[in-house]
């Protein structure tokens, strides 16, 4: 949704919105400077399109605070808004956007930290512990609480973290890794 405004809002290709978003992008227009602006190479016989940062994090605050108030109408609507002790965590690729912990935590008045997958999984691969990762992270942590609750032998815990078998995890995770990197997810 954020790429398509974007896309929309700055006129470029799809494509682009989201490697803008990902490189420049802030969810808080006011941490960004008016005078900085990059240059997106023009289509076939026309100008490069030069955008200002400023206007970029406009647009990604916008979405963004919509997104967050509904968020929000929904933890308070649930009626577990008084249980939320730790307040907001927020994974997935979203999270990666530069201060958008603040501009939860703006909006809802609650704390809010990003939360990484590997803090649930022992001896993870290093680059599968990012956000980004976390909801095949979470399938399978769910797999494994699957199986033990079926009495099906599996690996024991370390220190809270899920411990998986050496054989096969690296294997597995290194697909999961794989198929998030080829996947036009935008």
């Amino acid at each position: 949704v954020i790429s398509d405004d974007i896309r929309q809002g700055c006129q470029i290709m799809k494509r682009q919105a989201e490697q803008l978003k990902k490189k420049f992008g802030s969810a808080l227009s006011q941490e960004t400077k008016s005078n900085e602006i990059v240059c997106i190479p023009g289509l076939t016989g026309r100008k490069p399109k030069e955008i200002a940062l400023k206007t970029l994090a406009q647009i990604i605050e916008a979405r963004m605070t919509e997104i967050i108030e509904h968020v929000h109408y929904e933890i308070r609507s649930s009626g577990f808004g008084d249980q939320l002790i730790g307040g907001i965590v927020l994974t997935g690729g979203g999270s990666q956007l530069k201060h958008v912990t603040q501009l939860f935590q703006f909006v809802t008045g609650l704390d809010c930290r990003l939360g990484f997958p590997g803090e649930h999984i022992a001896k993870a691969p290093d680059d599968t512990s990012i956000p980004s990762y976390s909801t095949g992270v979470g399938l399978v942590i769910k797999g494994y609480d699957r199986i033990r609750a079926k009495g099906i032998d599996a690996p024991a815990a370390e220190n809270d973290r899920l411990a998986l078998p050496n054989i096969g995890i690296q294997k597995f995770m290194q697909s999961v890794k794989n198929w998030f990197e080829t996947e036009d997810l935008a």
